[in-house]
């Protein structure tokens, strides 16, 4: 775990994502937590090293940081002496679904309340954005606001007056962002943004490093490349496997170095995580588009 600034800290998991964790007089908040059970005690284990408070609440900045396995962990009994957990509404929606998918056909299907005992899911949501107020004498905000773009729910989390975000996956560092399941257009337009509200703000990005707000133009040049190179493919009447042909193209957007911040760097899978990405928007940019509606 690394200190950013005094009782603010992240830490970067064995699977290479960023989460956080802010610590007030009361109580701790984590922001996203690990994928695993096991790493998610181990993430406690450090937070109890840090300070002996409870851990108050968990915010996931998307449905793909919300581990149940992890949850449960943490909080194996749901019900007023678990750990809330918060996402947004469209981010439940998506892990509700896919509940839903992952239980087997029965000519009685499970009802809502059957099928929630099957896993620890987030327990409250929010629509735009919120507040949660970390402490009572010298009470930390952390702002969360949907932004979208990354998926539907995708968030940031602001701590107040600190000026620092934890961006969760919207925002890569030194290295390619994934881009299977996103709307494009509105990530580019959410990243715009944020670009012209966050300049002095300390970015703690889904993946990579911890920067300054320059991570941002980083992430909207990969993006922007990412469309034009599928937009000229789509032109060109070219095919799904020649998309996924040009990660490497992509790939020399960064110069993939070790150090000792960053022991390995698995060039094959973040090029495989290009084509995957590719091959995605490939798949949405060359849907016919939809018929104009006539009175």
């Amino acid at each position: 775990m690394k200190k950013l600034q005094k009782n603010i800290y992240y830490h970067t998991t064995r699977d290479g994502i960023n989460i956080g964790c802010v610590i007030g007089d009361t109580g701790v908040v984590s922001i996203d937590l690990p994928s695993s059970a096991e790493e998610a005690l181990d993430w406690r284990a450090q937070i109890t090293a840090l300070t002996n408070k409870p851990l108050r609440a968990v915010v996931f900045t998307s449905a793909d940081r919300a581990s149940s396995a992890a949850l449960a962990a943490l909080a194996p009994h749901p019900g007023p002496l678990s750990i809330p957990a918060i996402i947004h509404e469209a981010g439940f929606t998506q892990l509700y679904a896919a509940l839903e998918a992952s239980q087997p056909k029965s000519p009685e299907p499970l009802n809502p309340v059957q099928l929630r005992e099957q896993a620890v899911l987030p327990e409250a949501t929010f629509s735009e954005a919120t507040t949660i107020v970390v402490g009572a004498e010298n009470p930390l905000f952390l702002d969360v606001k949907r932004v979208g773009g990354y998926s539907a729910g995708s968030a940031i989390v602001a701590v107040r007056d600190a000026d620092i975000v934890f961006a969760g996956d919207l925002i890569t560092s030194k290295e390619p962002a994934p881009l299977v399941g996103c709307n494009l257009d509105e990530w580019i337009a959410a990243l715009t943004e944020m670009k012209r509200s966050l300049k002095t703000a300390m970015i703690v990005p889904g993946r990579g490093l911890v920067a300054d707000a320059e991570t941002i133009t980083e992430t909207l040049t990969y993006l922007k490349a990412a469309r034009t190179t599928v937009q000229r493919l789509v032109r060109s009447r070219k095919t799904r496997a020649d998309a996924a042909g040009l990660a490497t193209e992509l790939l020399a957007l960064y110069p993939l170095k070790t150090s000792k911040s960053r022991r390995s760097v698995n060039v094959s899978a973040i090029e495989r995580r290009i084509a995957l990405g590719l091959e995605y928007l490939f798949d949405q940019l060359s849907k016919p588009a939809d018929p104009p509606i006539t009175s």
